[in-house]
């Protein structure tokens, strides 16, 4: 194995005097060192393969740091994170050493401190590679057990997947006419992911949050949930709850906390006028900008109580029109390059695949 002198690191902060200061230190002791003002942007950076060493504010946009440290842990990575923030809570400090960051180190952060930080973080990498990349016969049995272990978590996970869908399904024949609508917007929040190149890493997260985006409508009742006409102020501030409902759901199942993060946000508007936290443009995780342009798609093309379906090509021209204010610009420029067939093909997949699992419901 060949081994760097010294690390490739990645900052992540918002601030962009701070990324500028931090990148300065670090340069003087780093082989290669970039800086990123989201987790958009990290996630794609980390994704690349090229870095030895993160080091995040706590509160970067888009992903909190216990989530970066949750996914780190869940994926695997080969790096190291190192924390930084201003003022923090002793337990978000235990629970980030907890979940093996190298160091949390307090803002304003002077130079010196923050190179013997990278380099102790480094070496603490290094020697775990070592460990971890041994020779011959040692090497084959660690790579045999591992293998044992992935393929016991994809059954767990695929019993769990099992859970989740059917338990969508009932969730769903509550509120529509059919039980397909969480499963359409999962198919074209992923297809939409893929072609915005969504870092692979979440991707599996991201469908858990489309297909649970309506979890939280358990809490509204039923006289508001399935209201034939127009809501009330007062009804529509209550089934506003939902996002904030689902979020507290999924925060309870381990697996499904950073999926909470994309139902939260799934009613923010890129214009700032959505809710439960008037998020704007880039401050929304880009999984909810990708989800609401693909529910948008399936409630336009899907009958409702007041109107008929309508065709893709007037869903397009919709989406379109709202461009920049209700969705992202970029997310609809996507959308919009791919032929019209795409989504309807996914949807008559969906529907065929949901009415074969209905009528073996009947049956058995």
């Amino acid at each position: 194995m060949i081994r760097n002198l010294s690390p490739r690191v990645l900052i992540i902060d918002d601030d962009e005097r701070v990324r500028t200061s931090l990148l300065q230190s670090i340069e003087p002791v780093s082989a290669k060192v970039r800086a990123v003002g989201n987790a958009a942007d990290a996630l794609k950076t980390i994704e690349s393969g090229d870095l030895d060493l993160v080091l995040s504010d706590f509160n970067m946009p888009g992903m909190s740091a216990m989530e970066l440290l949750t996914l780190a842990r869940r994926c695997n990575w080969d790096l190291g994170i190192l924390l930084t923030g201003s003022n923090p809570e002793v337990n978000d400090v235990i629970e980030a050493l907890r979940l093996d960051a190298c160091d949390f180190l307090v803002k304003p952060i002077a130079p010196e401190a923050l190179q013997s930080a990278v380099a102790s973080a480094f070496k603490r990498l290094q020697a775990y590679r070592d460990v971890i990349n041994p020779s011959s016969a040692m090497q084959s049995a660690i790579q045999r057990r591992n293998h044992e272990l992935e393929a016991a978590f994809r059954d767990a996970e695929q019993s769990s997947q099992a859970t989740l869908e059917a338990l969508v399904t009932a969730l769903d024949a509550r509120e529509h006419e059919t039980a397909a609508h969480s499963f359409r917007v999962r198919a074209y929040t992923m297809h939409l992911a893929r072609l915005a190149g969504y870092p692979p890493a979440l991707l599996t997260q991201l469908e858990y949050a489309a297909l649970l985006h309506d979890v939280g409508k358990i809490a509204i009742p039923d006289n508001i949930l399935l209201k034939p006409g127009r809501l009330s102020r007062e009804e529509f501030e209550l089934m506003k709850i939902h996002p904030l409902a689902g979020e507290e759901i999924l925060n309870r199942v381990s697996f499904l906390r950073i999926a909470s993060v994309t139902v939260r946000h799934h009613h923010e508007r890129f214009d700032g006028k959505g809710y439960p936290d008037r998020l704007i443009g880039e401050q929304i995780p880009l999984g909810a900008r990708l989800f609401a342009l693909a529910d948008t798609l399936d409630a336009i093309t899907s009958d409702r109580p007041y109107r008929p379906a309508r065709s893709v090509t007037v869903a397009r021209e919709e989406i379109e029109r709202w461009s920049g204010r209700q969705f992202d610009p970029d997310v609809v420029k996507t959308f919009s390059s791919m032929p019209e067939n795409i989504w309807m093909d996914l949807r008559r997949q969906i529907d065929a695949q949901i009415y074969r699992f209905a009528s073996a419901g009947k049956s058995s």
